[in-house]
């Protein structure tokens, strides 16, 4: 490559060429994608449309992401410690076993509590269930030990992108860290769909899902997101779900006045209903 005084340009010129147009395609791609999301959400919003079919007759919504709903569906499922997790185990219980399936869990390597607290909380139910209706946890056992087959489902940690009190400065260096093992597990584990609800460890994985998708131009890796807000937030976001509002494909909240705030949000009162006991 010769400009017209006849002298070739320089590997600097050429490399930062070549960079600046990297960037400008990655950004129309960005832009591609998070309009995309944004008006996929505002018509799913319009015609009462949600990606996640509840099996519980309770919620006045129950529509699946796509027409076949026979379909098997891999579905991710993030785990955070206290509420999130009670929050997340209620969620579990409404997802149609037979379409949500296989399921794998995903938990920061510092949470010790969440793994205990669901299989005891399956224990529990089991053993107040016919026979026949076992099969609501079919496949759900979470199990450090297996692959994910059969009656259990294979679980991943994850590190911390930020431990509670950990300084801004030294949280940038774990943030990559964990980011990088995130991308891994879902170019490995290829979900169709990731299940969140608030935790921090859940942030990492929904921005590396929103990530392949970009380079990956939809295929091969893309994840479908729904991110659903805790019961407790009634009329702000939590701090996980400013994070992630404009991103995901689904964002769900329990309670209308959020839905007032945020126009890119639906409304599932499933939880609401049972919190008050109908």
């Amino acid at each position: 490559m010769i400009d017209h005084a006849g002298v070739s340009p320089s590997p600097l010129v050429i490399c930062t060429t070549a960079i600046s147009i990297l960037v400008v395609l990655l950004s129309s791609r960005l832009v591609h994608v998070i309009r995309s999301i944004q008006n996929n959400r505002r018509r799913c919003s319009d015609n009462d449309d949600n990606i996640i079919m509840m099996a519980s007759t309770s919620s006045k919504k129950s529509v699946s992401p796509t027409k076949n709903t026979t379909r098997q569906i891999k579905t991710m499922v993030v785990l955070g410690s206290g509420g999130h997790t009670t929050e997340m185990i209620r969620l579990l219980r409404e997802l149609d076993v037979n379409r949500y399936a296989p399921v794998i869990y995903v938990v920061a390597n510092s949470d010790t509590t969440s793994i205990p607290r669901l299989q005891k909380f399956i224990r529990e139910e089991e053993n107040g269930l016919r026979k026949k209706d076992l099969s609501l946890w079919r496949g759900r056992h979470p199990d450090e030990r297996c692959g994910g087959f059969g009656a259990v489902a294979a679980v991943h940690r994850l590190p911390r992108a930020r431990e509670v009190h950990q300084s801004y400065v030294t949280s940038i260096f774990t943030t990559l860290h964990s980011f990088v093992q995130t991308l891994l597990l879902l170019i490995r584990v290829r979900p169709g769909l990731i299940l969140a609800n608030g935790p921090g460890t859940c942030v990492p994985v929904v921005y590396a899902a929103f990530i392949l998708r970009i380079l990956t131009l939809g295929y091969g890796v893309s994840s479908k997101v729904v991110f659903v807000e805790s019961l407790c937030r009634v009329q702000t976001l939590s701090l996980s779900g400013r994070l992630v509002y404009p991103i995901v494909d689904s964002f769900v909240v329990h309670w209308p006045y959020l839905q007032r705030k945020y126009p890119l949000v639906e409304v599932c009162d499933v939880f609401v209903l049972q919190h008050d006991g109908q």
